[in-house]
């Protein structure tokens, strides 16, 4: 009776995992859906990153950011801060969403960035997978290719432009196919320190520790 009862439920019970790994991927693949160099552009995050009201993660972040090259103050309207030229790589990554299926997490995305003069930043993604976590389980992400922006500056606060971006994102978890979707970089804003080596962005959030590689 009990071998009986095994039988009739293990059905059920695959349902209950396909149901569980599709619901997984789907909050990954619509997580990733939003990212702009590895920043959460959701509706939440981007009002967030977004000009705010005092006590506001913007408006918070904007007094303490610190040009680390050139005349020593923050840049102006329009312009770049001069401390954000050069190659950088990332050191410390993490952020999360949340979404219709639940809080998606990515940490330990790797990329390198390249800052010109001229207001272009270009970032590679090392195709090194990244952990993705959501409340239904846990899985890899792999980014691999690049993006081209144009970049300013103002009060604390990088704004981007998309040029071009080419690659691909994929999700892995246990037990399901890989699923790939083209790279499609969002352009929300973030605020920023920059002091010397060392170059930080956060968003409600994420947060990008960067080092710098060379001037």
């Amino acid at each position: 009776m009990e071998e009986r009862e095994a039988v009739r439920q293990g059905p059920r019970t695959w349902v209950v995992v396909a149901l569980t790994l599709t619901a997984v991927l789907a909050a990954a693949l619509l997580f990733v859906g939003g990212l702009v160099t590895g920043v959460v552009i959701s509706h939440d995050a981007a009002s967030s990153a977004a000009p705010a009201p005092a006590g506001g993660a913007a408006s918070s972040a904007s007094p303490t950011t610190t040009a680390g090259a050139g005349d020593g103050s923050t840049s102006g309207t329009g312009s770049l801060d001069p401390c954000l030229v050069g190659s950088w790589r990332t050191v410390e990554h993490s952020e999360s969403s949340d979404t219709p299926q639940g809080t998606v997490t990515i940490t330990g995305l790797q990329r390198t960035l390249e800052i010109s003069e001229d207001g272009r930043e270009r970032v590679t993604y090392d195709p090194t997978p990244a952990e993705i976590t959501t409340d239904e389980g846990s899985g890899t992400i792999v980014f691999d290719g690049t993006a081209v922006y144009s970049v300013s500056t103002d009060g604390g606060r990088m704004s981007f432009e998309l040029e071009s971006s080419e690659g691909t994102v994929t999700v892995s978890v246990e037990g399901a196919d890989p699923q790939t979707q083209d790279l499609t970089p969002g352009t929300g804003p973030v605020s920023y320190t920059c002091s010397g080596d060392r170059f930080v962005e956060t968003a409600t959030g994420f947060r990008n520790v960067w080092e710098r590689t060379s001037s």
